[in-house]
Parts: structure tokens; C-alpha cells; sequence
């Protein structure tokens, strides 16, 4: 997982074949850093994410309530395949903002509110 604040926006590039129970608490801590810190929209990149389970669902589900619950925004990029399947078999693809790449992601971000 790296993390970096671009443009006021918490980026969060995760990694890895399966997004689960291991970077929960840590991507959790780095949000409610960054929100404190007043930065709070966030962008997860997804790009060199391959697989996602239930408790990383369950993850980014906290992820899109805490961020908006301070009044923010919470964006995905760089879906795979895998992922944009999941979101709509769940039918949670209308809970999350998700854009094609982090340029636009960014664009929405800083729109957003």
C-alpha cells in the first residue's frame, strides 16, 4: 500500500492480489488521519489490485461512510475486471464513485464538494 496527498485529496495505490482483512486497519488510520488533517476526499487506485473478498468490500463500504459522514467525497479508479463485476452483481456500483483513472478521479474529487 503507498499513500500520498495530491491536490488535498488522500490517494491510496493498493497492491496485491487479494484486497481483504490485512489492510483494513492500516488504510482505516490513514483516512482518519487525512481527515483530521482537513483533507477529506479520497481516492483508492486500484490498479495493481487484483481480487477482492468480502471483507475488503466491507472495507471500502467504511471507507465511503466515514469519508462522507466528515463531509467528503471517496472515489475508485483503475477497477479490474474482477472488481467492477463484484460492484455490480452487489449492486454497489451506485455507492461508489468510480472513474476510469486517477486523472479524472481527481477532476471529480475536487468538484465534489
Amino acid at each position: 500500500m503507498k499513500s500520498e496527498t495530491k491536490e488535498g485529496v488522500l490517494v491510496i495505490s493498493l497492491e496485491g492480489n487479494l484486497l481483504g482483512e490485512h489492510t483494513n486497519a492500516p488504510v482505516m488510520e490513514l483516512i482518519k488521519q487525512s481527515i483530521e488533517a482537513g483533507n477529506k476526499n479520497v481516492l483508492f487506485n486500484l490498479s495493481d489490485m487484483k481480487f477482492i473478498n468480502s471483507t475488503g468490500l466491507g472495507m471500502l463500504l467504511t471507507a465511503v461512510s466515514k469519508v462522507r459522514n466528515a463531509g467528503g467525497e471517496l472515489a475508485l479508479c483503475n477497477l479490474p475486471e474482477q472488481m467492477k463485476k463484484l460492484l455490480q452483481m452487489t449492486k454497489l456500483e451506485s455507492i461508489f464513485n468510480t472513474r476510469p483513472d486517477e486523472a479524472s478521479a481527481l477532476t471529480f474529487l475536487k468538484t465534489a464538494h
